[in-house]
């Protein structure tokens, strides 16, 4: 809530960069946690990088239509998300061969150059992110819960992402799988989590094609929505009677094009459904949801596998996730085929 408040009350791109200093040293912290030996200073390393991260990205979502055109939104979304997937695939490989070669330190080094590089590059951007504020708006979550709850489009939109949250902890399955599933070692880990990039990469591209192929505004968006959801509950659905490590990698990349495509469109709905003066309020709960979702879904997938196996744990996580999208498209049905959802576009 503080971070939503924040990107609507205060400079954007301050946050922003100031986010990216504080990741410098956090990262840094690991190269100490080496030195010492010390898990504790990993750990608590990592937790402040992720709340980093929690503060950086309703952020930088909240900025984003104020740095494009209306109509090159779709794109930029598209953009980021396919940035996003590339960071998967391209990141964590170059990671590995960074520490393989030179030794885990430089990989931790540039690891912390990285959010110095984001921040001069944020530090570049002239355009505002954000219109000029008002004196005297109402108070920080009021508006923004009374504009939620005016528009069922907007809240259908906000309830969508766990969808896709509530089976995001097959992802911590996979190199389980890899390893007693399909005997592939550590090539097999970074196959499968290759392939989640290229799909989470690929995602937010075929959903932004399908969606200005068959442009039917706000019921066309939650439609899709609706459908990326099912998507990847099916393909997942298949993964423990893969044959083999590349029909399984092949049915990852399918699952997160449908991760990745409901996660770049459901943005996009709640960017344009949202002035922004409210909009980093709303992107904050957005982003709270899912993420609790994910670490929720991450805990269940955890024990299933310790208790069942991998297999099991990923069909009782499809089960949530199929019941969760069917549920989420039987209540908004009524959205979907009424009248045109203007606040959509």
């Amino acid at each position: 809530p503080l971070v939503g408040v924040l990107a609507d009350r205060r400079d954007r791109r301050r946050m922003l960069i100031a986010a990216d200093v504080l990741r410098v040293p956090a990262a840094l912290g690991l190269c100490a946690a080496e030195v010492t030996g010390s898990p504790a200073l990993a750990l608590a390393a990592v937790l402040v990088l992720a709340l980093l991260s929690t503060f950086f990205d309703p952020v930088a979502t909240a900025a984003v239509p104020s740095l494009v055109d209306p109509e090159d939104l779709e794109t930029a979304n598209a953009a980021v998300g396919g940035a996003w997937g590339a960071m998967l695939v391209v990141g964590a490989g170059l990671g590995g061969v960074v520490s393989a070669l030179f030794g885990h330190q430089v990989a931790f080094v540039v690891n912390a150059a990285s959010f110095a590089v984001s921040a001069l590059l944020v530090a570049g951007i002239r355009r505002p992110m954000q219109a000029p504020r008002v004196a005297g708006v109402a108070a920080p979550w009021r508006a923004a819960l009374q504009h939620q709850r005016a528009r069922p489009a907007l809240l259908a939109l906000l309830a969508s992402k766990p969808g896709i949250g509530v089976a995001n902890g097959i992802v911590g399955v996979l190199p389980t799988l890899a390893l007693l599933r399909f005997g592939a070692g550590e090539v097999g880990i970074g196959v499968l989590l290759a392939a989640r990039g290229l799909g989470a990469m690929l995602g937010p591209l075929v959903a932004g094609a399908a969606w200005r192929r068959r442009r039917r505004g706000g019921a066309w968006l939650l439609t899709l929505c609706g459908g990326s959801i099912l998507l990847y509950a099916a393909a997942y659905a298949l993964l423990p009677i893969a044959p083999g490590l590349a029909a399984a990698a092949a049915l990852i990349v399918v699952a997160h094009v449908g991760g990745g495509g409901q996660w770049s469109l459901s943005t996009i709905g709640l960017q344009v459904a949202t002035p922004d003066a409210l909009r980093g309020r709303v992107m904050a709960l957005d982003f709270a949801i899912a993420t609790a979702a994910i670490g929720a879904s991450s805990l269940l997938a955890a024990l299933a596998t310790e208790l069942a196996g991998p297999s099991v744990a990923i069909w009782i996580e499809v089960g949530l996730v199929a019941a969760y999208g069917g549920g989420w498209l039987a209540l908004t049905r009524g959205l979907r085929r009424g009248e045109p959802l203007p606040e959509l576009g």
